[in-house]
């Protein structure tokens, strides 16, 4: 995965690399190889790799990176003898072998027989012959994330029933809930759309604010989901975990239907379980969040990026524009929903993958109506659904706070002397999980619980000091505009 590294050093690396001169750490190559691949600089990439291999032969992880990248510029014979290397190096993960998108020319090439005769030397018995091999792969990542952080800011648990070896910074009481949560996510997940949850064990890690900063790639990464590490990392445990847990789910579907989907639909669904929540009669409820407004001002604007040029963008277009792509792919989902048809959809897709990849010929089908009607449609109830309000304005009523973000709320850095918050007992260094009932995980669920309130409104915060949790309430005040 990455570690957050500037990008000036990023442009170092790949100098170095190209002039054989100080190999890269593995964090550094972590960083730097999704950002070569995603701009289109494999050769630059395999020279690191190689650089970093010359010191390393041996890690089974970088020697499969190797074949990708070998594989991608069209180099089968010596993505083979990476993907050798990986497998006598104790390379676990054969269904990444089998199925790697990027290995593709591999197995098309006569070398591919020769790696599999290697696969069958060293590891005659099947892995799905194997119980202890599913999880293989995320003990490896554990042991990994623990060499690289203090391993005693962590509890490790392990959670049969969903599959996962969780490594949390967050106090029990705060996690407790949050793996509730998760439960509770992974049935409506496999109900609406998986059909259960991912056949291979998954590391889960709430990190610390200060692991978080260096191993994602910046402060607005809440989280990323690797699946050939088969480890998800969370720097929060709200709308980030659950962003990354609905790809956890995804990814085990598309390896059991050994399909590979485009990434509108991949983030689609991740973004879009986001903010949920059940009905009175256990009906899917998707909620709005801060991802909605950005739409909204497209829209209106005329911006936003017609549905059959959507369909069609590679992950590198995608992320290039990432804000604004993520925001279009939630509002698509959550209007499918709004329709009662997203679940039907799906299983459309799925069936008929094979004839159309793109989602575009399922939606037809499902709507009973060409793409640019249900465009249409979509861009009219975006209009009538209007912005959601996440703006303090003057004279709103306020707690008179600095906030950031924490793993299992949103600290307070500062308290104004006098304030509301002040009053009611709140200190900085206190952490906020809840305001009027609603979860806070992030200073966007702080902003959308707190804004349009009035002056003088009482407001019930739940805070937690230290590994103690206390209810206050709050009797806002007038105070300054704070925007998203």
């Amino acid at each position: 995965m990455r570690r957050s590294t500037p990008l000036i050093a990023i442009a170092c690396l790949a100098m170095c690399a190209s002039h054989h001169s100080i190999p890269p750490t593995r964090e550094q190559l972590e960083l730097a190889l999704p950002r070569m691949l995603a701009s289109d600089r494999s050769t630059e990439a395999l020279a690191l790799i190689e650089s970093y291999l010359a010191l390393h032969p041996n890690d089974p992880q970088v020697l499969f990176d190797a074949a990708r990248v070998s594989s991608l510029l069209c180099d089968a014979r010596g993505a083979a003898v990476f993907a050798i290397r990986a497998v006598r190096a104790g390379w676990v993960d054969e269904k990444a072998l089998e199925e790697h998108p990027d290995l593709a020319r591999l197995r098309t090439h006569d070398a591919w027989v020769q790696v599999l005769a290697v696969r069958r030397e060293v590891r005659p018995v099947r892995r799905d012959q194997d119980p202890s091999g599913s999880d293989a792969t995320a003990r490896r990542s554990l042991n990994e994330w623990l060499a690289m952080f203090d391993g005693g800011r962590y509890r490790i648990e392990e959670n049969g029933e969903l599959r996962l070896i969780t490594a949390s910074s967050v106090e029990p009481e705060g996690f407790r809930p949050t793996m509730a949560a998760i439960h509770q996510l992974s049935k409506v997940l496999s109900k609406e759309f998986f059909g259960s949850i991912q056949p291979d064990s998954v590391l889960l890690v709430i990190a610390t604010e200060a692991d978080a900063s260096q191993f994602l790639s910046g402060p607005q990464e809440g989280g990323a989901y690797v699946h050939e590490a088969r480890r998800l990392v969370a720097r929060d445990t709200g709308s980030s975990l659950r962003h990354e847990y609905a790809h956890v789910l995804h990814y085990g579907h598309m390896q059991r239907l050994k399909q590979t989907h485009p990434i509108w639909i991949q983030e689609g669904l991740a973004t879009l379980f986001e903010d949920w929540q059940l009905g009175s009669k256990g009906e899917l409820i998707i909620l709005a969040n801060l991802r909605s407004n950005e739409v909204y001002d497209r829209v209106r604007q005329h911006k936003a990026m017609a549905w059959t040029d959507f369909f069609s963008l590679d992950n590198r277009e995608f992320m290039s524009q990432a804000q604004w792509n993520y925001a279009q792919a939630r509002s698509m989902m959550m209007y499918f929903a709004s329709e009662k048809k997203l679940t039907e959809w799906y299983r459309l897709y799925t069936t008929s993958w094979a004839a159309d990849p793109s989602g575009r010929r399922a939606l037809e089908q499902c709507f009973g109506s060409p793409i640019g009607r249900i465009e249409a449609q979509w861009k009219e109830w975006v209009h009538d659904r209007g912005r959601q309000d996440a703006t303090i304005e003057p004279g709103d009523g306020v707690m008179g706070t600095a906030i950031s973000n924490v793993a299992d709320g949103v600290r307070i850095d500062s308290v104004e002397n006098p304030s509301p918050a002040q009053r009611a007992g709140i200190r900085e260094g206190d952490v906020i999980t809840d305001i009027a009932g609603a979860e806070i995980r992030s200073v966007g669920d702080y902003l959308l619980a707190t804004a349009n309130r009035r002056v003088g409104e009482n407001l019930k915060v739940r805070f937690r000091r230290g590994s103690s949790y206390s209810i206050v309430e709050v009797n806002l005040a007038s105070g300054h505009a704070i925007t998203p």
